[in-house]
């Protein structure tokens, strides 16, 4: 149960959050803490969704679902109506779509 032969999780080091400076963003939401008088003393954990990968825009985002998680359920979608079909034919001699109840 010790984990032997398995790959423990990589835990990164604290300092390699504290560039967090560089990045534009963050820099900004700090900044507009610091007008309302307020202070982030662990501002540096949120700096992973500040980084470019993560920083995207609605649209973009609306794109990546749409290319990436509609897709696929539309397709489990159509598989699983299709099923549904077959076995309600092979059970009852008709479909859902056959306009009889």
């Amino acid at each position: 149960m010790g984990g032997h032969g398995h790959h423990e999780p990589h835990i990164p080091n604290y300092t390699v959050y504290n560039d967090y400076k560089s990045l534009p963003d963050l820099a900004r939401h700090e900044k507009r803490l610091e007008r309302l008088g307020l202070k982030d003393p662990w501002i540096r954990n949120y700096a992973y969704l500040f980084r470019k990968p993560y920083t995207v825009g609605q649209w973009a985002h609306l794109k990546h679902l749409m290319s990436w998680g509609m897709k696929p359920g539309i397709a489990a979608a159509a598989v699983l109506i299709t099923i549904e079909e077959a076995y309600s034919y092979a059970k009852h001699g008709h479909t859902s779509w056959s306009g009889g109840h």
